[in-house]
């Protein structure tokens, strides 16, 4: 049986590269060769043994793209050798939430690169209706950013309707970033970043956007700027100052979007969530949808991804990329892993 090196994590801060058995094809089915992985932040809080719904053993990976490499019977519509990503989010299909597209509120949830094997597995038997295919103009790591874009939709979707609203978003990482570009593409008003890093205020600057350094005149310039509060506010960065300056900032009823994932449980303001009504909505994942619509985006190239692209480490150096974007002293937004990009596994 064909063999596959795999990132298996046992426990927080340990990463053990073993020989496991690829995938066995079955009916209905396809295997997926594994490429290019996008790191997440929730991965870094999941490695760190600090991500609040995720628990170990890990093997980890859900910004993936790749090749299919095999087709199970009664597969018709793929192909070996098609450039494919997958959609890591999967509900059980029945319930009512599923049934509306709701995937992330399903209550039996299954996730790639969570309780299910990620792309640390370098080969993932997956069901076709979960992957999208790309044509090669298309590269490996645009590809992989599917799923941070798919996650940046479902957010602004949260707000009823983005078009000509002034907008705050807390953070300028690749999640803040993309929310910035798909409030831009929906019509959004006016749109302000606060970001602390220099590098990604300078990125965010390069995409067009305005950026505000946090500190504390930032609700007054915010407000001076946009000639009164912003309607809306995303919270990027999942922690409880960010947090607490969109409830401060928003307008009375306006929106405060949760999209940061918290390391450890933040204090709220929720005198102020109270007092002036806000509309404080969590933003998980995505529906299917969605997950096509950003796919949908990236080959018309609505979204500018490539500034965002900022590091490579191969698949052997996972720990490496992790240490990397730990140490302050480095800059970067999006970080990858690749995976032995010049031997696809078929002719």
């Amino acid at each position: 049986m064909d063999k596959a090196c795999q990132a298996y994590i046992p426990q927080a801060h340990q990463l053990q590269f073993r020989e496991i058995n690829r995938p066995v094809i079955a009916p209905g089915k396809v295997v997926v060769k594994i490429v290019r992985i996008g790191i997440c932040g929730s991965d870094i809080h999941a490695f760190k043994g600090k991500h609040p719904l995720v628990s170990f053993p890990l093997i980890q990976g859900h910004e993936l793209s790749g090749f299919i490499v095999e087709v199970g019977e009664g597969v018709n519509d793929y192909k070996i050798g098609d450039f494919v990503t997958i959609e890591p989010a999967i509900g059980c299909g029945k319930c009512p939430k599923c049934q509306q597209g709701l995937i992330a509120q399903c209550d039996q949830l299954q996730f790639i690169g969570g309780n299910l094997p990620g792309g640390g597995n370098q080969y993932l038997r997956v069901d076709p209706d979960y992957i999208v295919r790309y044509s090669s103009e298309v590269s490996l790591d645009d590809a992989a950013m599917t799923e941070p874009l798919a996650v940046a939709i479902h957010t602004v979707n949260r707000v009823p309707n983005i078009k000509d609203q002034k907008v705050f978003i807390a953070g300028g990482g690749t999640i803040g970033l993309l929310i910035a570009q798909v409030c831009r593409l929906r019509g959004a008003k006016e749109i302000i970043i606060s970001e602390m890093l220099p590098f990604r205020s300078q990125v965010a600057s390069i995409l067009g956007f305005k950026i505000i350094f946090p500190d504390d005149r930032l609700e007054n310039q915010v407000k001076d700027i946009m000639k009164s509060s912003p309607s809306v506010a995303f919270e990027c960065v999942g922690k409880e100052n960010p947090l607490n300056t969109c409830i401060h900032l928003v307008e009375r009823g306006g929106f405060v979007i949760v999209a940061g994932v918290y390391e450890n449980p933040p204090r709220v303001d929720m005198v102020f969530v109270q007092d002036k009504e806000i509309n404080m909505l969590g933003s998980l994942m995505y529906s299917f949808q969605e997950f096509k619509k950003a796919a949908e985006l990236i080959m018309l190239k609505k979204i500018i991804l490539k500034p965002l692209q900022t590091h490579h480490f191969p698949f052997q150096q996972w720990v490496e990329a992790y240490r990397f974007i730990e140490d302050p002293n480095n800059s970067f937004i999006k970080v990858f892993i690749d995976i032995n990009e010049n031997e696809l596994g078929f002719d």
